[in-house]
């Protein structure tokens, strides 16, 4: 294994703070989460916007900062973020880990990178670790991720990304490999010694500020284990759910692609018609927040390929299956939360037929989820092939 680059930083308190309104404006979208209660009140801004410029611009040709402009949202968020999202803050004093896995995504690492400093910036510089392992890029993520380490150290902000020329043995099995790489990127939450208080894991997904805040802030309402976005594309003309392979439902079955017709359960739909988060057995869906319980200490959970007999299932849904094993059965989608893999899948959503008549997420109360039993099987679409990208086997059900 040979490494062409890696950009490692644990750093201590004593941070330098950001400008949070001249940050947030930089990425576009300061009208929007003018929190005057969350933000910092601290100069130093050169060093964000040379690097916001450069990859909005230089990298991705064109500025993706509309992404998550407020021509996109109601005004109601304006006057809810604040009352809404303070209580990220003063539920806890441990950081959360942001963990992402990247190949050649120049195209999302833009946004990403921009957001997830915007996220640093409200919560604070010392509330976040992010953590990125790439590996055997051909396009420029490499050369994000460099200008992106030299951005976080110079705001502060301690992480460790890691960029690596590495590609699949070929006698390796596809999830053994997945499951090793999200490993590498969950190594810093074991090893720098640091307490948090949940893990989100990203996808090579586009995203914004309020859908992080969104998921954070129902992962602590619910109480839950483990918390995810909806992601879509392109189906038969309309947006379609994406994480079929993975994602379940509290039956155990499969998601269907189409939107409004999601799921069989009664339960479900009601709450995926309103836009209220409910329960499911599995998601992942681009964006997973996980209580940081789940990993911790030396039996926590790793990613994992199937055992000898077991249904060769994606890293994500053995990774929710030994989750129920162990008793963190409280799993939650959140269909307020929308992601794409494309910008025009993107623009599609923001349509008022698919996008939350109330967005974003404005109600004064939140909606808790009766949690349910969860079912006795679970529906398994197996990855048999060694080098097999879609599933390549018979379904089974297997036993939870």
């Amino acid at each position: 294994m040979t490494a062409t680059a890696i950009f490692v930083s644990f750093r201590g308190r004593g941070f330098l703070l950001l400008c949070g309104l001249s940050a947030l404006a930089m990425v576009g979208i300061v009208s929007m989460y003018n929190y005057p209660g969350l933000i910092s009140t601290n100069v130093t801004r050169i060093r964000l916007e040379s690097y916001v410029q450069y990859v909005h611009h230089t990298i991705h040709g064109e500025d993706v900062r509309a992404y998550c402009s407020q021509d996109s949202f109601s005004k109601s968020f304006v006057d809810s973020a604040e009352q809404r999202y303070r209580g990220i803050k003063a539920s806890t004093d441990k950081p959360i880990f942001l963990a992402a896995n990247v190949y050649n995504s120049e195209a999302v690492l833009p946004n990403m990178v921009t957001q997830l400093l915007a996220l640093a910036d409200v919560l604070g510089h010392d509330r976040v670790f992010v953590s990125i392992y790439e590996n055997g890029s051909t396009d420029r993520t490499k050369e994000i991720l460099r200008r992106f380490n030299e951005t976080l150290n110079e705001m502060g902000i301690r992480h460790s990304i890691i960029a690596e020329n590495t590609t699949k043995p070929a006698h390796l099995h596809r999830i053994e490999y997945l499951a090793r790489l999200r490993n590498r990127a969950l190594e810093p939450f074991h090893s720098t010694g640091l307490k948090f208080s949940q893990v989100v894991f990203m996808n090579d997904v586009y995203f914004c500020l309020s859908d992080l805040l969104e998921l954070v802030f129902q992962s602590h309402a619910q109480g839950a284990h483990l918390t995810c976005a909806e992601d879509y594309d392109f189906y038969n003309g309309g947006p379609g759910f994406y994480d079929t392979w993975v994602a379940r439902d509290i039956r155990g079955e499969k998601f269907k692609k189409e939107m409004h017709k999601i799921s069989d359960d009664d339960i479900t739909m009601v709450a995926q018609m309103r836009d209220r988060p409910f329960q499911v057995q599995c998601c992942w869906n681009g964006i997973a927040v996980i209580d940081s319980k789940v990993f911790a200490g030396d039996k926590g959970l790793r990613f994992r390929r199937s055992a000898k007999g077991e249904c060769s299932a994606s890293e994500c849904s053995l990774m929710c299956n030994d989750m129920w094993h162990k008793g963190f059965n409280r799993m939650v989608m959140v269909p307020r939360v929308k992601l794409t893999y494309d910008l025009k899948v993107r623009n599609l959503l923001r349509q008022p037929l698919y996008f939350p008549g109330d967005a974003p997420f404005s109600d004064p109360k939140v909606e808790k989820i009766s949690f349910r039993p969860g079912p006795k099987k679970v529906l398994c679409n197996p990855l048999n092939g060694v080098d097999s990208h879609h599933p390549d086997g018979p379904d089974e059900y297997v036993n939870l």
